[in-house]
C-alpha cells in the first residue's frame, strides 16, 4: 500500500514533486476539512511553522508514523506525545544556520554603519551637513557583540563577526568545545560589556521570558538588541519600556509571540525598533534545504533510519 502522507504548508516545489513520486501526497492547510478527514488514514505530516501537532491531533492520527518539520526547531510538536504513540519526528537542524547568521549581519551593520544616500543635487552647507550627519560613533573593531547562546547559529555568528574584527562574547548553559575566538562569559558580564546583543537559544519551555526587565536593567542605554530565536524568549513588554526609557536603544526582532502580531502588541509604533515577519531563514538555499526533510520522511516510511531525528 502506498503510504499517505498530507503536507500543511508550502515548500519548494521540488521537494513536494519528489516527495509525491513515492508517496499518495495530499497538499492542504491543518484548518481544512479536507485535512481533518485525511488525517485519521495519513501516514506521514510534512509540517512547518504554523501547523502544531498536539495530543489532539496525535489522538486523530491513528495511523500516523512520522512528522517532518521543514525547519531547525520543533517546539510546534508534541514530541513526548509522538513518542508514546510511536510517532517517529524529522527535522531539518541544519538547514538555515548561514541564512539566520546573513540576517544578523545585515541587520546589525546597517543599523551600526548607518549612511543615507542623496538623491539630489544639494548646496554645500546640506552637503557638509549630510556628511556631519553620517558619522558612525564606534568601528566594527571597537564593537562588543554578545551572542546569548551559543548552538549551530550562535556559534556561526561569532566566527563570522570574529573575523570581521568585532569582539565576541557568549554566554551558555552548556560547555561549548570550539568557540572561535570567542569568550566565554556570565551573562552579567555579557549584558554590560556589549553594545550589541543577539538571542539564539532553543525553544525549550524554560527560555520563556529568559529576556525581561531583569535582564534589560543590566544593559547599556544604546545597545542594539537582536533576536531570531522565538518570539516567547523576550517579554515583549520589559522590551517596550526598555526602548521607550533608552532612546539610543534599538531593536531588530524577526520573531514574535503572535504571528502575525496583533493591534496590541507593545512594540507596534516604537521608533527604534524594526519588526519583521519572520523571515530571516527566507533565502531560496535555505527554503529548499528545509524542504528536504521530505527525504527523512521517506526513508521513516520505507523502515529506514532518517538523518535527523528530534526525540526530547
Amino acid at each position: 500500500m502506498t503510504p499517505l502522507v498530507i503536507q500543511t504548508e508550502n515548500i519548494p516545489q521540488v521537494c513536494s514533486d519528489w516527495l509525491a513520486g513515492r508517496v499518495d501526497l495530499h497538499i492542504c492547510p491543518s484548518d481544512s476539512l479536507q485535512f481533518n478527514e485525511l488525517l485519521p488514514q495519513a501516514h506521514g505530516l510534512v509540517i512547518r511553522t504554523y501547523t502544531t501537532v498536539d495530543l489532539s491531533l496525535i489522538q486523530k492520527a491513528r495511523n500516523l508514523k512520522v512528522v517532518g518539520r521543514a525547519g531547525v526547531g520543533v517546539d510546534n510538536i508534541d514530541i513526548q506525545g509522538c513518542n508514546q504513540n510511536n510517532i517517529r519526528v524529522v527535522h531539518t537542524p541544519e538547514a538555515n544556520s548561514e541564512a539566520v547568521v546573513e540576517f544578523v549581519l545585515s541587520t546589525m551593520l546597517s543599523k551600526l554603519r548607518s549612511v543615507r544616500k542623496i538623491t539630489t543635487a544639494i548646496d554645500i552647507n546640506a552637503w557638509k551637513l549630510h556628511r556631519e550627519e553620517s558619522i558612525s560613533p564606534r568601528q566594527f573593531n571597537e564593537t562588543t557583540l554578545g551572542i546569548i547562546g551559543f548552538g549551530r547559529v550562535g556559534s556561526r555568528l561569532g566566527k563570522v563577526a570574529t573575523g570581521l574584527g568585532f569582539r565576541v562574547l557568549y554566554f551558555d548553559i552548556k560547555e561549548i568545545e570550539e568557540d572561535f575566538g570567542c569568550q566565554c562569559v556570565d551573562m552579567k558580564t555579557l549584558l554590560e560589556e556589549s553594545n550589541v546583543v543577539s538571542i539564539h537559544v532553543d525553544g525549550r519551555a524554560e527560555n520563556t521570558n529568559l529576556v525581561d526587565a531583569s535582564v534589560f536593567s543590566k544593559m547599556n542605554t544604546d545597545t542594539i538588541f537582536i533576536n531570531t530565536s522565538r518570539g516567547f524568549v523576550v517579554n515583549s513588554n520589559d522590551l517596550a519600556m526598555y526602548l521607550t526609557k533608552n532612546p539610543q536603544a534599538f531593536a531588530i526582532l524577526d520573531v514574535h509571540i503572535n504571528e502575525p502580531f496583533t493591534p496590541n502588541y507593545p512594540l507596534i509604533g516604537i521608533d527604534n525598533a524594526n519588526l519583521y515577519p519572520h523571515i530571516a531563514a527566507k533565502t531560496a538555499t535555505a527554503m529548499k534545504n528545509m524542504g528536504w526533510v521530505v527525504k527523512d520522511i521517506d526513508a521513516v516510511l520505507m523502515g529506514k533510519k532518517p538523518k535527523y531525528e528530534a526525540t526530547t
